[in-house]
Order: C-alpha cells, then structure tokens, then sequence
C-alpha cells in the first residue's frame, strides 16, 4: 500500500473541481442515473469512488453508485490484497461492491488487452443488472498521454493522437483531466490507502518505459506538456469524429449504390479521383481498416492511390497477404496469392453441338429465323461465311478480328482493353474459330465476315453460358462471381 502525498500547489483547481467542471460540460451523468465504478484498488480509482461517494459531484454527479472489482489472479496474493482492499474501502464508503473472478492466462496472446476485454464485458453486464446507465472508470491525463504516446510510435496516423473520450456511452472518465500526481495525493489527503500495482513498475511493457522515462523526461524539458498533449488528444478526438462524418459522406460517390461505405467489397475509380487528396486518403485508410485491416497503413493508402492514374488494369501487393486491384473503374481487395487459371485445350465444335470449355458451355446450332440477340451470351452469323469445322480455344499472342462494322482487323488485345475486359480474365476467354479465323470472341464481338444479308439463306446460332446454366443465363445481372460477359 502506498501513503506517500504530493501536496498540491496553491491557486491551482482542486482535483475534485476539475472532475466536477468536466462532469458538468460533457455531462457525463443524466439526471437521476445511477454510476457503475470499476475499481482496480489503485489510487486512480479509489480517488474516483471516494469523490462521487462524497457528493463533490454535485447536481452533476450520479444519483446511486454501485462498484464492481474484477480479480484476473495474474499477481498471486497481491491480486487477493487488491480485493480486500476494495472490500473495505467499499464497505468504509458504504458502497454496494460486486466482486468477480476472471482469471486470465498468462501463456495466450497479450495478456493486459485480454483482461481489458473481460473487465468491459463485465462491467456492461453488471451495469444492466443494477439499473446504471454509465460506468465510471479512472482514467487520468497520464494515462490518456501515454496511450496517444504508445499509438503513435506503434501505429503512427491521425487516430494515434485522436485520445479517448471523456464521455463514450456507457463509459465515462471524469478524472481524464487530472494528473495521477493528483489522484494520489487525493487519497493520502482522504485517509485512503490505495494498491501499488507492481505490474505497472514491470521493465518489460512499453507503457510502463513511458510512465517512467519519457512522461517525466518531457515535463522537466516542458513543464504542462502532459495537459497540453491531452487538450490536444481531445481536439483529435472531435477532428477525428468530424473526418468520420465527411468520409461517410464521401463513400455515397464511390461506392455501388452509396450505401455500403466502408464495407464495400467494390469502390469507383471515377469517383475516388473527384475528391481532395486528404478526403480520399482519410476513405481509403477507412476502407483498408474495415476489409483489410493488417494493410491499412499510410504506405498502403498511398500505393493504392497510385493505381488510380494507371489506365486498364494493374494490381499492388499490401501487408498481411493482401492485394489491391484496379480494373478499369472498380477498385477492390484480395487476400492470398492468386490462383493461376489452367487454359484448356482447343475442342472442336459440331453444328449443331455444345461443348464444356473450362467454366463455359458453348453451343451451336442452325437457326430458322433472326431474333434480336442477347449479344451478352449469344450471337447469329450466315452459315455460308463458314467455310471449315468450329473449334472453341483460347486467345492466342497475334490473334486479330474484324468486329462487325469496322473498317479494318484489329489485335484482339486492343478489343479486349477497349471493351475493359480485366487482364487476369483475357488469357482464359472463349473464342468460336474456323480455319483459324475468330468468327466470334464470346459474348463480345461478332466477326464481319459473319454477317446477316439480304442474301443469307442459312442461320448459326451461337451461345455462350456457364458450366451446368443451360440458356437460363440470358445477360448479366445475374453472373456468378468473376463471370464478367
């Protein structure tokens, strides 16, 4: 237990009007609402207790208090002192106390965040039971400064400095603007004896080197730079609220429908390029955080940004195994590596006849009379413009075509970007042949020398569909994932 005092300087706000003054501007307790208090047995929270226990709070403070105390059995009998402590303290205040015990093992994953977690649990839990509306939790400036410090060497980017806030629903800190100095030498002027807890002296955590070293190092340079750095965290907190709103807004530009922000699987490179620089990156890192989270990183955001200005298709690899692909106007995520697709052989194809090539069911037969196709999944050509067997193959490196009506063949590569076509899907698209002539690449282009005339006594119809879909698939609001026709 610790005893030792800091007195306070005259002139300055006593511990209890600073916490009444924040109570009252943020109104952290609605009328007549009753406070739950998570109590560690530290000096932060004990002070916190006593001061509502008190009444210092005022017309601002909470009706009724309950307090709750969670033993995680990390210290061994320390951790059972800690409870007793709490237990009298409590029973000196006459508060009702709940005590409950969860302990936390030491061998999995970060031990410090897995308490946190089950303390927040909890307390939401027993806050429901005994009617309160907020929990109170004793948070101090220190511990406001130190998480902004840890973030922002750990994370880096605007949320490191965006602290937290004084009133989040259900939770509340009215200590938020109190140095732990002041807590402690609240205690000591209360007859309060409070737990040191000896994890917070332990070398091996990141928090604790900032506690000790850099907090103090940093008021000896800057006397106030703690008050300051935690106004400033506060300002962060509502800039960042603020940078939430505009970036929602934001999505409805770039997003299918508008309405899906940042769990949008697809966003519009069209509509990304007309906004600000700072308002597409801010969207971009949210769209990162919420489908991608390992790769939301200011490197990240800015290699993405950069396939914005590249025209076709092209990809960049992110942390954490993900990958972010332009396809023309749609931007979206990937994770793993990319499956590489088999190409399938050349198969002939009978008139009439089908046949399964790779994921595609194409078929062919003669036609008695012209409907307007579906140029999505079929097409009709003059069956006298055939002059060989069919065949159903792959793209090959030279390939040209005459599209119907142009003056001139061009390189099937250039039909393929021209009618935004995603690189990754070329190498594996179906073309009908004849004689090694394209007579049609599927549910894309109709080759000149098929077409309809005035002198065409004989119709082919071709068709193209999924494996198993038959003729269902009449265009292509209906495609199964990376169908694309």
């Amino acid at each position: 237990m610790v005893s030792a005092a800091r007195p306070r300087r005259r002139g300055r706000p006593s511990l209890a009007r600073k916490a009444r003054g924040l109570m009252a501007r943020e109104r952290l307790f609605p009328a007549g609402s009753g406070a739950l208090v998570m109590v560690s047995g530290g000096q932060d929270s004990l002070a916190l207790l006593h001061l509502l226990t008190s009444g210092a709070g005022g017309k601002v403070g909470p009706a009724f208090l309950h307090a709750l105390h969670i033993n995680h059995h990390l210290r061994g009998g320390e951790s059972d002192r800690d409870q007793a402590l709490v237990t009298q303290a409590c029973a000196a205040m006459a508060v009702q106390l709940t005590v409950l015990h969860r302990p936390v093992e030491k061998e999995k994953g970060n031990v410090q965040e897995t308490a946190r977690d089950v303390r927040r649990e909890a307390g939401i839990r027993v806050a429901s039971e005994q009617g309160c509306a907020r929990i109170a939790l004793g948070h101090t400036a220190d511990d406001q400064v130190e998480n902004m410090l840890y973030r922002l060497g750990r994370y880096g980017g605007m949320a490191a400095f965006a602290g937290m806030a004084a009133c989040d629903p259900p939770w509340v800190r009215p200590l938020l603007e109190c140095r732990r100095g002041e807590t402690a030498a609240y205690c000591v002027e209360h007859g309060l004896d409070f737990a040191d807890d000896s994890g917070n002296a332990y070398p091996g955590y990141a928090r604790t080197a900032i506690r000790s070293n850099v907090l103090p190092a940093w008021e000896d340079v800057l006397p106030g730079a703690v008050n300051a750095a935690c106004r400033a965290a506060e300002v962060a907190g509502e800039m960042q609220a603020l940078a939430e709103e505009i970036i929602q807004g934001a999505f409805s530009g770039v997003t299918e429908g508008g309405f899906e922000g940042a769990a949008a699987e697809e966003l519009s490179v069209a509509g990304l390029l007309e906004l600000t620089p700072p308002v597409r990156r801010l969207l971009l890192h949210r769209w990162l955080e919420a489908r991608a989270r390992p790769a939301a990183s200011r490197a990240a955001v800015l290699a993405v940004e950069s396939l914005l200005t590249v025209s076709g298709s092209a990809e960049r690899a992110l942390a954490g195994g993900w990958r972010a692909h332009k396809q023309y106007d749609r931007l979206r995520l990937e994770k793993g590596t990319r499956a590489r697709r088999t190409v399938p052989r050349p198969v002939p194809l009978a008139v009439p006849g089908e046949v399964d090539w790779g994921r595609w069911t194409v078929r062919a037969e003669p036609a008695d009379v012209y409907v307007s196709p579906d140029v999505a999944v079929e097409a009709y050509l003059d069956a006298a413009s055939l002059d060989g067997p069919l065949e159903v193959r792959a793209p090959c490196p030279g390939d040209r075509v005459r599209p119907l009506g142009a003056p001139g063949r061009r390189k099937l590569q250039d039909v393929f970007v021209d009618l935004q076509v995603p690189a990754a899907e070329r190498g594996c698209w179906p073309l009908v042949v004849c004689g090694g002539r394209i007579v049609w690449v599927c549910g894309l282009v109709l080759a000149e020398e098929g077409r309809i005339t005035g002198n065409t006594e004989v119709l082919v119809r071709l068709s193209v569909s999924p494996v198993g879909r038959g003729d269902e698939m009449s265009n292509g609001a209906d495609d199964v994932e990376g169908d694309r026709w």
